[in-house]
C-alpha cells in the first residue's frame, strides 16, 4: 500500500501542488513563521523521497555548474543548501498567500529593505514605466508586495499552479493596488506594454525558460551553457521604450531581506539592444555567488539535458582531457 501511494505521488504531483494541499493551507493560517517553515521542510523531505528522479536531476545540474574547481565536499554542502532554498521558496509562496493579511503587510513593509531605490525612482521619473527583471532567486515571492506596500505601482506576469492560489493572490494584490497579469489569459505581451505605458513597474523573470521566444541563429551563455537567446525582453524594451533594471531579493537571515536594484539598459544606448544577456549576466553572478538562493535547477537541468548526458558519458569512459569552459550549442 505504501509503495502504491508513493508511486501516485511520484507521477501525479508537483512540489508546488503537494505543498498547497488543502490541509497545509489550513495550517499556514495558524502556524507562526518558523513553525510553518519546519513543517514545510518535513513535507519537502517526503516529496523528494517519493521523487528520487527529480532530486537526482537537481543534484546533477548543480554539480555540473558548480563542480569545476570547487573544494572537495563544498559542492555536497551547497547542494544540501539548494534543497533547503527550494523549500524556503515554497514556504514564502504559501506565507504570502495564506498567512494573516495584516501581519503579512507589516512583514513586507518592515522586513524587506530596498537597496538602490534611488535608481528605481529615477527610472520611474522618466514616465515610461520600468521593466524590472528578476529571476527564480531568493525571496522573489515577496518582491511585488514589498514594492506595493511602499506605494509603487506594480504589475506582474504570473502563472498559477492552482485556482485556489490564483483567487487568493488576486484578492490580496487588489488590496494593495497591484496588477496581476495572468500568463494563461489573453495577449500577455500587449497587457505588459499597456502596463508600462501607464507608468507602472512591470516585473518579469529572466529565467522562465519554458516561456522564452528564441531568436533565430542567436545564443546566450548562462551558467557555462550555451542557450537559444530569448527575444522577449528586447521586444518589450523596443515597444515600450521603458528603462530596464534587475531586482533580486536576497535572504539575509533572521527573517530579513534585501531587494537590490541594478540598472541594465537605457533607451538610445548600445546596451539597449542587449537586454536579455545583460539581465542574465546579473542573475548568473548572483547564482554563482549564492547558488542556494536559486530554485530553477530542475528546469535548467531539463533544458541542458543533452549536455548533462554528455558530461556523464565522459566520466563513465574515463574521459581525461581538460574541460573547456564552452559548452556545445543546443538545438533551438
Amino acid at each position: 500500500m505504501l509503495s502504491r501511494i508513493l508511486s501516485l505521488l511520484r507521477f501525479t504531483t508537483s512540489l508546488s501542488k503537494f505543498c498547497q494541499a488543502r490541509g497545509n493551507i489550513f495550517l499556514f493560517r495558524l502556524l507562526p513563521f518558523r513553525l510553518s517553515r519546519w513543517y514545510l521542510g518535513l513535507l519537502g523531505s517526503v516529496y523528494f523521497f517519493c521523487n528520487a528522479q527529480e532530486k537526482r536531476l537537481i543534484r546533477r545540474t548543480a554539480r555540473h555548474v558548480l563542480g569545476r574547481g570547487s573544494v572537495p565536499g563544498s559542492v555536497r554542502k551547497t547542494i544540501r543548501r539548494i534543497f533547503q532554498g527550494i523549500i524556503d521558496h515554497y514556504h514564502e509562496k504559501l506565507y504570502l498567500a495564506y498567512s494573516h493579511f495584516p501581519r503579512l503587510l507589516r512583514f513586507l513593509d518592515r522586513r524587506i529593505s530596498l537597496e538602490g531605490e534611488a535608481e528605481l525612482q529615477a527610472a520611474l521619473a522618466q514616465g515610461r514605466g520600468v521593466i524590472l527583471v528578476t529571476g527564480h532567486f531568493g525571496a522573489v515571492e515577496f518582491l511585488p508586495g514589498a514594492l506595493a506596500v511602499k506605494g509603487y505601482p506594480v504589475s506582474m506576469i504570473c502563472r498559477f499552479q492552482t485556482n485556489r492560489l490564483k483567487e487568493t493572490l488576486l484578492k490580496r494584490a487588489q488590496a494593495v493596488g497591484m496588477d496581476i497579469i495572468d500568463a494563461t489569459g489573453g495577449n500577455v505581451f500587449l497587457a505588459a506594454v499597456k502596463a508600462l505605458k501607464s507608468g507602472r513597474i512591470l516585473i518579469t523573470e529572466a529565467d522562465e525558460f519554458e516561456e522564452w521566444r528564441p531568436q533565430e541563429h542567436a545564443q546566450v551563455t548562462f551558467l557555462k551553457s550555451r542557450l537559444p537567446a530569448d527575444k522577449t525582453l528586447e521586444l518589450l524594451k523596443k515597444r515600450s521604450g521603458a528603462p530596464v533594471l534587475t531586482g533580486l531579493v536576497h535572504r539575509l537571515g533572521g527573517r530579513r531581506y534585501a531587494l537590490r536594484f541594478t540598472p541594465v539598459a537605457e533607451a538610445g544606448t548600445a546596451e539597449a539592444s542587449q537586454v536579455s544577456p545583460r539581465c542574465l549576466a546579473v542573475l548568473e553572478k548572483a547564482v554563482l555567488a549564492e547558488p542556494h538562493l536559486w530554485y530553477q535547477w530542475k528546469k535548467f537541468g531539463a533544458m541542458i539535458a543533452a549536455e548533462l548526458e554528455a558530461a556523464d558519458d565522459h566520466r563513465e569512459v574515463g574521459y581525461l582531457a581538460p574541460e573547456v569552459a564552452v559548452s556545445l550549442p543546443l538545438q533551438a
